[in-house]
């Protein structure tokens, strides 16, 4: 554990997601081949992966703000690629329910250490747990309990934006510095708390120090190279 600002009392723990509670990497990689493979199965015609990508970073470019909410992202994607190939609203409409209700089958196929449960319940007896999220999991399909969830673009602008921390003070009505946020992501999660005003524990999932990665821009609070040593920050 490092500490690299003051580290003063808390109130309540918001978290990230994904690669922070749980590697998500083959799992978003699993789900979306099963996406496609869906699309493909719908249209009854082949769709490659690198075609649902171009959809994907054409729409991304048209509005990067939009495609904060992943969900309408892939949907906007989704529309834009059945428009293209002649489909009514009504079969886009049809298709993108299937489509999207088997992604989310595949993209809450998570396996959660043990760990991260034991660490989340021993907190709990203690503080507000709060979610915050840039993804779309919704985290009580995979077990977890937090008092508050909180998705960009859906509730909000995307991490590292200061919307979803603010939010997360005022739903517990605290300030911004009474939440220690935790999280794996040096620019999301580290300087978007930061810059928030909360206090940020990052998790150092790598064995390199944090003056290796590029993207650093803030010291975090606390880094921690495992989650359990949360513990130790709130005796």
């Amino acid at each position: 554990m490092k500490f690299y600002r003051t580290f003063m009392p808390f109130k309540a723990i918001s978290f990230d997601l994904d690669d922070t509670l749980y590697d998500n990497r083959q799992v978003i990689q699993n789900a979306e081949n099963q996406f496609v493979a869906k699309l493909s199965e719908l249209l009854g015609q082949e769709v490659s992966i690198d075609e649902w990508k171009q959809w994907k970073f054409k729409i991304l470019a048209e509005d990067p703000v939009l495609c904060e909410d992943v969900t309408q992202w892939r949907f906007e994607a989704v529309r834009a690629f059945l428009l293209n190939r002649g489909k009514s609203a009504v079969e886009i409409e049809t298709i993108w329910q299937t489509a999207i209700e088997h992604f989310f089958v595949w993209r809450h196929k998570i396996e959660i250490p043990a760990q991260s449960f034991s660490v989340l319940k021993q907190l709990k007896q203690h503080y507000p747990l709060i979610a915050i999220t840039n993804g779309n999991v919704s985290p009580e399909r995979i077990g977890f309990d937090f008092d508050l969830t909180l998705k960009a673009g859906v509730h909000g602008r995307a991490k590292p934006h200061q919307a979803l921390f603010h939010q997360a003070a005022a739903a517990f009505h605290l300030h911004p510095q009474d939440i220690l946020h935790v999280g794996d992501n040096l620019v999301t999660d580290v300087q978007g708390a930061i810059q928030a005003g909360c206090q940020s524990v990052w998790i150092n999932l790598s064995d390199l120090g944090i003056g290796k990665f590029a993207e650093a821009r803030l010291l975090p609070t606390v880094e921690i190279a495992d989650l359990t040593e949360l513990l130790s920050l709130t005796k």
